[in-house]
C-alpha cells in the first residue's frame, strides 16, 4: 500500500510540476503577445520624454510613424533625429546642418525589431514585476557591448522607460503624456534635408 502511495505522490508531483511550466510559458507568451500589440498600436502615436545620461539631460517628444520614428529634442538645444530600420538623419536647427548615418549596424535596429517584428521579442528576457514588464538584451556591437531594457507599466500598459547601458555610458529616456490620436501629414518622416539649398 504504501508503494502505492508513494507512486502516486511521485505522479502528482510530476503533473504540478508540468502544470505549473506550461501556466508559466502560457503567461509569457501572453505577455509577449501583450507588448507586441501594443507596439504595433504606438503607429501614429507620440509621447514626452526626458532624456539623461552621466553629463545632460534633454527634453522632447518621441512620433511614431509606419517603420519610421521621429525624435525632437526641444532642451536644451533643437535637433531632429528621423530614423528607419537601415538609415536616419540627425537635423541641428541652430547650425542648420544635416547629418546621415546608417541605423541597421547600430543598436538603434534593435529598436525596430522589438515594435515590428514578433519573432525578436520572444527571443528577448521578460520579467514581470507587480505593475511593470521589463524587456531586456544584450547585443554586440564592433566589441562594445550594448544591455538594452524596456519598461513597460501593466494596468493600462504603456511605454515608460528605455534604458540602453554600455562601457561608456548609460542613457535613460523616461515616457509620459501619450498621445494615440496623432495624424501625420506625409512629409512629417520625411528624410530630406530641411537645410539644403
Amino acid at each position: 500500500m504504501r508503494a502505492k502511495d508513494k507512486f502516486l505522490e511521485k505522479i502528482n508531483l510530476l503533473i504540478l510540476i508540468f502544470i505549473l511550466c506550461f501556466s508559466h510559458n502560457l503567461f509569457a507568451e501572453n505577455i509577449y503577445k501583450k507588448i507586441f500589440n501594443y507596439n504595433g498600436e504606438l503607429k501614429n502615436s507620440s509621447a514626452y520624454f526626458i532624456q539623461t545620461n552621466t553629463s545632460y539631460i534633454q527634453e522632447g517628444e518621441i512620433f511614431f510613424g509606419d517603420k519610421r520614428i521621429k525624435i525632437s529634442y526641444n532642451k536644451p538645444r533643437k535637433l531632429t533625429i528621423i530614423m528607419s530600420e537601415k538609415k536616419g538623419i540627425y537635423i541641428n536647427h541652430e547650425l542648420k546642418e544635416s547629418e546621415f548615418f546608417v541605423t541597421k549596424k547600430s543598436y538603434i535596429k534593435n529598436f525596430f525589431d522589438i515594435f515590428y517584428k514578433k519573432n525578436h521579442l520572444k527571443n528577448m528576457s521578460i520579467e514581470h514585476l507587480n505593475n511593470y514588464i521589463e524587456i531586456s538584451e544584450k547585443t554586440e556591437l564592433d566589441g562594445a557591448l550594448f544591455y538594452i531594457k524596456l519598461i513597460y507599466e501593466n494596468d493600462p500598459i504603456n511605454l515608460r522607460r528605455l534604458e540602453i547601458i554600455s562601457d561608456d555610458e548609460k542613457i535613460q529616456m523616461g515616457f509620459f503624456a501619450h498621445n494615440k490620436k496623432n495624424v501625420f501629414d506625409k512629409n512629417f518622416f520625411s528624410m530630406v534635408n530641411p537645410y539644403l539649398n
